[in-house]
């Protein structure tokens, strides 16, 4: 979009700024001249230098250029040169004595010409020297066109020469007034002349003329007048004007001038495929199919109603006219009007009445030449219509300013914006699409549905406004004329809006850079789009009337090419080149690029997205530059694609490979080892963590058992001092009776009887007293449990051995409980049962398990009593029981040899110990 200095080409410096020469190679280099002598020889893989007066003439680089096989020639102040291998040698030394031409050319014979002054001269291999050919114009500049040398002649005259020295004279009117000639955009012929450019046409009696004339963008070229100047034929067919004051890009427009000196510009269709066009101060004309203008009596249209192909209603600032096939008749306004406003608005309903909406004056009806006001609209505030349609249907609307649209009835009219909400500003404009009416105004395009106004939504920077005029065209596609131009929505979005009013459209825009210039009438509502016969779409702006054929509308099928231009970080410039290794610590980049298509560039749209940072590609227009921040190190893909002004993708684009260096702290194994010792460190916790509640909990369960203890104990001292004594003291009364009845044996032995069941009891609830005394873990509980067992019964205590090996202080409350309760029962059935003299009772509390022994000498123990136990004695199997709920086991076995019975059991470590 714009010209930048370039002080280097593919990385290498120039010689010097003041170049004087340029000239693409062949294989992607660049040939830069100097004004001061020599020339650098670019190219991808390097760059040569020829310096003035040692391998290359002195003098000014003027002019380098090359021909079909790629041989390159350059013209200097000095001499004419040409490269062999890696030398420049001398053509012609002897040609010109005195002094050295400054214009050289290349046609498509391969032969070199040279202009001197008036003279024209031919390279001749054979003698090694130039020879004259012709005279021409010392004002002119000779050129290449097509591969033909193309001169202007002394004489004024253009012709073609070859080398044989035949001259053609080219049939060209008024070729005095070129300067030169030169090949434009599509082939087409341009001459220089006033500072500007003249298209140049062929008619078909061969002769040329002009048809159109592209004057210069600044008035500092219009003074240079026709001093020489450079073109170029871009890739995309724009020709580059380039002279002292100024480059100038000429490209073929995509839409037809017609060229009339006038303003303020109407046109709509008229009489048949006649298109009529009208300005401000000249006369309507009316543009036949054929061409040919017929001039009219008409000044200054405003508005037209086409009844039909052989009657067109029309009116002006003062008058209304009807035009029919062979005829046309014309009114004044209402004589009783007192100010003259012109004719606004025009409608036929449907019983035939025409209605006109005269500006300041409201609606009125015209009948055979007769005026009468219509009053069904007089009650609004501003009743002058600004637009008004008769639909399909016979219904006529009518629009007004401040978003008022109505519906005229046979008795008034219907104000339907008061309950439709309309959002519109003026009504401007209105069409009909199968039974839809849309309508248009301020604030854009809506459709005017049964169930509600729906907006039209337009995916674009800027909102649409002021739609000023709206047709179908051939295709389907609805052509909208706005502030920005011309947008045109395509068939298929019209489908989607006409289903789904939300959708957002996408629209195409022709504004001036395809030649649209200036906007609608801000003054009056003109019509400003109309469609002829053979589908082509008019357009009238203040500045200018145009027309394009929508199906053959100029594009380009030239995607961009995409170039990354710098890498940069806070710190320094990099090369755009893939692999490039960023510092560690780098966190922001700044990547430069371009796409450049030189037609219209400022449609150009771009596209980026940095792999591992961008989800979706960002779109831009104007920018030319992607920053990024917060970047980790890594390696990153930086991608670029873009379109041109008609949406031609370049998909492949261009990539950028860079990467970040890591510090050492950024590295992938600083991150495992640190990742490392964060797991350690949370299974660490976790584990702290565990023993903390494990510790509570047990805190809590031993907090419990005391208190249950406490219970027991209390339970025992009152069974002890209360049942047991009042139960004693009984039987001591019973034995008392019992020894004064000496003469009453059967009494006695009732009372003997008695005393049994008592002592039973007795001893049965001493059991579970026992059964229910407490342990303080806090003291020597292994001790406890000695005195615990020892006091059992009388005897027990002469035949006990206790041997406890290991801390006993470890085991968990409920361990104490259920040791206490089975090394009890083990002892009670040796002492009731196995008629033992020694009992031993081994504790044992390994690091794994805690190991349990209670062994008799006494009469053993039954086989199966041993096992899983037999009906009425239940003491073993709550043994195992209690056992199992711990995790351990218990074997009950008869010793062989020594006799008696050995009782073990085992509980593991997990279960027993409290976790510390």
């Amino acid at each position: 979009m714009t010209f930048r200095r370039e002080t280097e080409v593919f990385g290498h410096a120039l010689v010097s700024s003041n170049t004087l020469s340029v000239l693409a190679l062949p294989d992607n280099g660049l040939a830069v001249g100097y004004k001061f002598g020599g020339v650098s020889l670019f190219s991808p893989q390097g760059v040569r230098h020829f310096r003035p007066g040692t391998d290359f003439p002195l003098g000014s680089t003027q002019q380098i250029i090359s021909d079909a096989q790629g041989h390159l020639y350059a013209c200097t102040s000095t001499a004419i040169v040409a490269l062999r291998g890696q030398t420049w040698q001398a053509l012609g030394t002897r040609s010109f004595p005195k002094k050295t031409p400054s214009i050289i050319a290349i046609d498509r014979s391969g032969t070199l010409w040279a202009q001197l002054g008036t003279g024209l001269y031919a390279f001749d291999n054979a003698t090694d020297q130039f020879s004259l050919v012709a005279r021409i114009n010392p004002s002119s500049t000779i050129s290449s066109v097509n591969g033909v040398l193309r001169v202007k002649l002394e004489s004024g005259e253009f012709a073609n020469i070859e080398r044989s020295g035949r001259i053609e004279l080219l049939p060209l009117g008024e070729p005095r007034r070129y300067a030169s000639l030169v090949q434009g955009p599509a082939r087409i012929l341009l001459g220089a002349r006033d500072g500007g450019l003249g298209q140049l046409v062929q008619d078909a009696d061969g002769r040329w003329r002009e048809t159109e004339f592209y004057p210069p963008f600044y008035d500092a070229v219009a003074a240079l007048g026709n001093l020489p100047f450079l073109a170029l034929l871009d890739r995309e067919g724009n020709l580059w004007e380039a002279r002292t004051a100024a480059v100038q890009r000429l490209r073929l427009q995509r839409f037809h001038h017609i060229k009339m000196q006038d303003w303020l510009w109407f046109v709509q269709r008229g009489i048949g495929d006649e298109m009529w066009i009208g300005g401000a101060r000249d006369t309507m004309q009316r543009l036949k199919s054929d061409g040919t203008v017929q001039a009219t009596q008409l000044i200054s249209p405003n508005v037209s109603l086409r009844v039909s192909p052989g009657q067109v209603w029309l009116g002006t600032e003062s008058e209304l006219w009807e035009f029919n096939q062979n005829s046309e008749r014309r009114w004044p306004l209402p004589a009783q009007l007192q100010n003259q406003f012109g004719i606004q608005a025009l409608a036929r309903e449907a019983g035939g009445t025409l209605l006109v909406s005269i500006m300041r004056n409201g609606l009125w009806r015209f009948d055979q030449g007769v005026w009468t006001q219509d009053q069904r609209a007089a009650h609004l505030k501003d009743a002058t219509p600004i637009s008004m349609l008769t639909d399909g249907a016979g219904r006529t609307w009518v629009g007004f300013t401040d978003s008022r649209l109505g519906l005229l009835t046979p008795d008034g009219m219907d104000l339907v914006s008061a309950r439709l909400k309309l959002q519109i500003g003026n009504v401007l404009s209105m069409l009909e699409i199968g039974g839809r009416l849309l309508i248009s105004g301020d604030a854009g395009v809506a459709w005017v549905a049964p169930q509600g106004v729906q907006m039209m939504q337009f995916r674009r920077a800027q909102p649409v406004q002021r739609v000023t005029g709206m047709v179908l065209d051939h295709a389907g596609r609805l052509w909208m004329h706005g502030d920005e131009g011309l947008h045109v929505l395509s068939a298929g979005g019209l489908e989607k809006f006409w289903h789904a009013p939300r959708t957002v459209l996408e629209t195409e825009l022709f504004n001036f850079e395809d030649g649209v210039r200036g906007v609608a009438s801000p003054t009056r509502p003109l019509p400003s789009l109309a469609l002829d016969g053979e589908g082509r779409v008019y357009y009238a702006t203040m500045l200018q009337v145009g027309w394009a054929d929508p199906d053959t509308i100029r594009r380009n099928p030239r995607p961009p090419d995409v170039l990354i231009r710098s890498l940069a970080t806070p710190d320094r410039q990099y090369p755009p080149v893939s692999g490039t290794v960023l510092p560690e610590l780098t966190t922001a980049v700044d990547i430069g690029f371009t796409a450049p298509s030189l037609s219209i560039p400022e449609r150009v749209r771009i596209k980026y997205r940095l792999d591992g940072v961008d989800r979706e590609w960002r779109e831009i227009q104007q920018e030319r530059a992607a920053h990024y921040t917060n970047l980790a190190p890594g390696k990153y893909s930086f991608q670029v694609i873009a379109a041109n002004e008609d949406g031609v993708w370049n998909l492949q684009g261009a990539e950028l490979v860079f990467t970040i260096a890591p510090a050492f702290w950024q590295t992938a194994w600083f991150r495992a080892v640190c990742g490392l010792l964060l797991a350690l460190t949370a299974w660490r916790l976790y584990r702290w963590r565990v023993a903390i509640v494990k510790a509570r909990a047990l805190d809590y369960a031993e907090g419990q058992w005391h208190a249950t203890l406490q219970e027991r104990g209390r339970i025992v001292r009152s069974l002890h001092d209360n049942l047991l004594q009042a139960v004693q003291a009984l039987m001591m009364q019973f034995h008392l009776v019992q020894s004064k009845l000496t003469r009453e044996p059967e009494l006695q032995a009732k009372i003997e009887a008695v005393l049994d069941h008592a002592q039973q009891l007795v001893q049965e609830t001493r059991d579970e007293v026992m059964g229910l005394r407490s342990v303080n873990l806090e003291d020597d509980w292994t001790g406890e449990l000695r005195r615990m067992i020892a006091g059992m019964a009388p005897d027990i205590a002469q035949k006990l051995e206790f041997v406890v090996e290991g801390c006993a202080g470890r085991v968990t409350a409920t361990t104490v409980e259920e040791i206490i309760c089975v090394v009890r029962e083990a002892v009670l059935n040796s002492a009731r049962h196995a008629q033992a003299s020694q009992i031993q009772v081994h504790l044992q509390f390994d690091d794994d398990q805690v190991v349990g022994q209670v062994i008799d000498d006494g009469v053993g123990i039954d086989g199966a009593l041993a096992g899983a136990g037999k009906t009425g004695h239940f003491g073993i199997v709550g043994m195992r029981e209690r056992l199992q709920r711990m995790g351990g086991n218990l074997n009950i076995a008869r010793r062989d040899k020594q006799g008696g019975t050995l009782v073990r059991f085992t509980i593991p470590a997990s279960q027993a110990y409290r976790v510390l």
